[in-house]
């Protein structure tokens, strides 16, 4: 029989997609003052794909940010819906500024936060699922067959990487 153990804790990340003409400057202030100081973070790209245009329009811009303080696994759900909920007060008008993808990284993958459930996603609770998204093997990062393609690139496997050098930096401290 296996040992029950506590998870590791995990390193958050988010993905942020905004439109062009949005400043994330306070927003992601504001994401620091709910969880902690952004430890690390990639250079803002064109996001390549149509699918958000009709809500936010063309344009869009991505970054991905990590943060310093560790968190237990198991609140990845909360802060999917916290995150709902800030897209949801910083709308206008037009609809969404941004969009905000919450996940983690594990000392063995990258974990998505979505409200969409499909074969792949496992049910968190509260209208959450996880989403494996990116696998740590043999010193690389392997996407998965439903990995998307933006996660796939150079730049956002430089980024898990080097978060996921912090979050193990961090544990043997």
């Amino acid at each position: 029989m296996g040992t029950i153990r506590e998870a590791t804790p995990a390193k958050l990340f988010m993905a942020v997609m905004h439109r062009p003409d949005f400043d994330p400057s306070s927003l992601l202030e504001r994401l620091a003052g709910q969880y902690g100081a952004v430890d690390f973070r990639c250079a803002p790209y064109a996001f390549g794909s149509s699918y958000y245009e009709a809500e936010m329009g063309p344009g869009l811009v991505k970054l991905f940010v990590s943060f310093e303080t560790p968190v237990a696994q198991e609140r990845l759900a909360r802060v999917k819906r916290e995150t709902n909920a800030l897209e949801e007060a910083g709308a206008d008008a037009r609809g969404r500024v941004c969009n905000l993808d919450p996940g983690i990284i594990t000392h063995y993958s990258v974990i998505l936060a979505t409200t969409k459930g499909y074969a792949h996603r496992v049910y968190l609770g509260e209208g959450i699922y996880a989403e494996p998204t990116l696998l740590f093997r043999r010193g690389g990062v392997d996407p998965l067959p439903w990995s998307y393609p933006d996660y796939q690139s150079a730049g956002a496997l430089d980024f898990f990487k080097a978060a996921r050098r912090r979050l193990l930096e961090r544990a043997t401290g």
